[in-house]
C-alpha cells in the first residue's frame, strides 16, 4: 500500500495557496473598486428644485400679520382669482411693510400693500411641493404650492374641479408647467365629506 500522506500533504498545501490567493485577490480588487470615483451620466439632482415665474393679477382683500419671537407670518387674502391666499416668513427684524411689496417684485413703485388694491406679479418661485386636496361632495379642490423661496412660503389655490386630470392641467396653466414636471410635485389627498 502506498503512503499518500505526500499526496494528502500536497491537496492540502495547494487549496491553502488557492484560498490564501483568493484572498488575498479579492482584497486587492475591493480595495481598488472603492478607491475609483464614479462618474456617471445620470445622476440623481435631489438639489434641483422646479423653477417657475408666477405671472397673476389678483385683489388684496386682507393682510393679516402675526409677529413672534424670531418671525414674522404674513397671510394675504385674494378675492377675483384662483389664488386664494399667499403666505410668507419675513425674519423679525428684516420686516417692515415695504417686504411685502418687494417679495410681489413691486418695489419701489408700491411701497405698501393696501386692502382692495389690484396687484399684478411676476415672482420667480422655487417649487418644494404641491398639495392637493379634492373635497368631492363640494365639488372643489384646495391646491397648496409649497415653495423654497426665502419669504413666499405658500400660495393657496382652488379649483371648480375634482377630476384628477383636470386638476393637473389647471395646476400646470396656472404654474406655467408642463404636465409631467405637475405629476411629479403633486400629492392628493380625497375627503368625500
Amino acid at each position: 500500500m502506498p503512503d499518500l500522506r505526500p499526496h494528502i500533504l500536497l491537496i492540502i498545501m495547494s487549496l491553502l495557496l488557492v484560498g490564501i490567493s483568493f484572498w488575498a485577490g479579492s482584497d486587492l480588487l475591493t480595495k481598488h473598486l472603492l478607491a475609483l470615483s464614479y462618474r456617471t451620466i445620470d445622476k440623481l439632482q435631489a438639489d434641483q428644485l422646479t423653477q417657475v415665474i408666477l405671472m397673476m393679477s389678483f385683489t388684496v382683500i386682507d393682510t393679516q400679520i402675526e409677529q413672534d419671537q424670531s418671525l414674522t407670518k404674513v397671510n394675504i387674502n385674494i378675492g377675483d382669482s384662483l389664488l386664494k391666499t399667499v403666505e410668507m416668513e419675513f425674519p423679525k427684524s428684516n420686516f417692515d411693510e415695504a417686504a411685502i411689496a418687494k417679495t410681489f417684485g413691486l418695489y419701489p413703485q408700491v411701497k405698501k400693500i393696501n386692502r382692495n388694491q389690484p396687484v399684478t406679479v411676476n415672482i420667480p418661485v422655487a417649487l418644494k411641493a404641491i398639495k392637493a386636496e379634492i373635497k368631492k361632495e363640494k365639488e372643489i379642490t384646495f391646491i397648496e404650492v409649497i415653495t423654497a423661496n426665502k419669504s413666499l412660503r405658500k400660495l393657496s389655490f382652488v379649483f371648480p374641479v375634482t377630476e384628477i386630470n383636470m386638476i393637473e392641467s389647471m395646476t400646470a396653466q396656472v404654474l406655467k408647467l408642463q404636465p409631467q414636471d405637475v405629476q411629479e410635485l403633486v400629492r392628493y389627498q380625497v375627503r368625500k365629506s
